[in-house]
């Protein structure tokens, strides 16, 4: 796991302080592992409405962005890849899966970039990981969310939390 694109879940899970995650990204910054970003992750990033009236979440969400080693606008290659990676979902005829376009491009970006996909959506890439190869590679998928009634659990009384 040379490098890691990391992708907008986690960055949400760091930011709340679920501790996996807080430890793993620690972890990779530690090892020294390069951190990629795509345009694409990068405004997913910036898309959260609190930034307008959090500066904290901003400064946060801005922070996510500076510590990118290697910042890559999506290419027509990686927009053609999660196209095909879409229509192969679709063409299964024991699921006939439904893979949304920003999980498509993303899985597309780590296959071009060579990147293991750091995510906690487990349903979408978990599949591409089992069922789609690019260039004789399966998608190298991990999520450091290991348990995921207690992430639920913790999302559920962060949201709470931010009412109150």
């Amino acid at each position: 796991m040379d490098k890691v694109l990391i992708d907008t879940n986690i960055y949400a899970a760091d930011e709340m302080g679920y501790q996996d995650v807080v430890e793993f990204i620690s972890q990779l910054i530690d090892d020294d592992r390069v951190m990629i970003m795509t345009s694409l992750v990068e405004m997913e990033i910036m898309s959260f409405w609190e930034i307008e009236i959090d500066p904290t979440i901003k400064a946060n969400r801005e922070r996510y962005i500076e510590m990118a080693d290697e910042m890559y606008d999506v290419s027509k290659s990686e927009m053609h890849l999660a196209a095909k990676i879409r229509r192969k979902a679709r063409a299964d005829i024991q699921q006939q899966k439904s893979i949304k376009a920003p999980d498509a491009i993303i899985a597309a970006s780590a296959f071009i970039h060579n990147a293991t996909l750091v995510s906690n959506n487990d349903k979408d890439f978990t599949w591409i990981r089992d069922h789609f190869t690019y260039n004789n590679r399966k998608l190298d998928y991990v999520s450091p969310i290991q348990d995921k009634q207690d992430y639920a659990d913790f999302n559920k009384a962060f949201v709470e939390s931010r009412r109150n």
